[in-house]
């Protein structure tokens, strides 16, 4: 393997684990991830990740800032994960009206509220659709439509972790085919609402953790371009 292929193959799994990152902190928070933000160790992975997919020095001085913020200890972990809850709630599971839109469907069309027809909306079913063809089967434990943001980003980590391990078999017929469900699902959804979702919650928040997220995933999806 060249230095390019063994560069392409770092990215890429550099992608997957920034994509998995984001999902994870887009979940109902737990107290891993107060105590992850706390501790620093958040902050460490999330800067060895963007430094692995080349961000420039100003953007991971921007970012390590940010995560800063949020060091103290471990005995801090409830307060703050009260703390990240109401605030989860209040900016995505308002029953009245959301601060902002996790869902694809309601986030491009916000007059499509209508509960459990969120399953069987277009957007959803498409997103669900590029799951199955993929190899991933969506397990509804959760009970929650295809297209919610944290589903959808851990879709990609599965994408570019797949496509990590055809660059370390050299399968190219694999490589190929990977490429294709990339760049068909940026191109069918995450492209249309991601970094605007992401822009929504630096403004939307009134957190220190969701701004230092947000910070953290506009810095990488910049990069990526996505």
């Amino acid at each position: 393997m060249n230095t390019i292929q063994e560069q392409k193959l770092k990215e890429a799994f550099a992608t997957s684990d920034f994509f998995q990152l984001l999902s994870l902190s887009l979940r109902l928070p737990t107290i891993e991830l107060a105590e992850a933000l706390l501790d620093g160790s958040y902050r460490q992975d999330g800067i060895n990740i963007l430094e692995e997919l080349s961000c420039s020095q100003g953007d991971l001085s921007l970012v390590s800032e940010a995560l800063d913020r949020l060091k103290g200890s471990k005995v801090d972990a409830t307060p703050l994960l009260i703390e990240m809850r109401r605030e989860y709630t209040r900016l995505f599971d308002d029953p009245k009206q959301p601060a902002l839109n996790i869902y694809e469907t309601l986030f491009l069309h916000p007059e499509d509220n209508q509960g459990a027809m969120l399953f069987i909306s277009p957007t959803a079913l498409n997103v669900e659709r590029c799951y199955r063809e993929a190899g991933v089967s969506l397990v509804r434990q959760s009970a929650e439509p295809a297209d919610h943001m944290a589903t959808e980003l851990e879709f990609m980590m599965y994408l570019y972790g797949k496509k990590g391990q055809a660059l370390q078999e050299q399968n190219n017929e694999e490589l190929e085919k990977i490429a294709q469900q990339i760049q068909q699902f940026e191109e069918m959804h995450l492209k249309k609402w991601c970094v605007e979702f992401f822009n929504g919650l630096q403004t939307e928040s009134t957190s220190t953790s969701y701004q230092a997220l947000a910070k953290l995933a506009k810095t990488g999806l910049g990069h990526l371009g996505t």
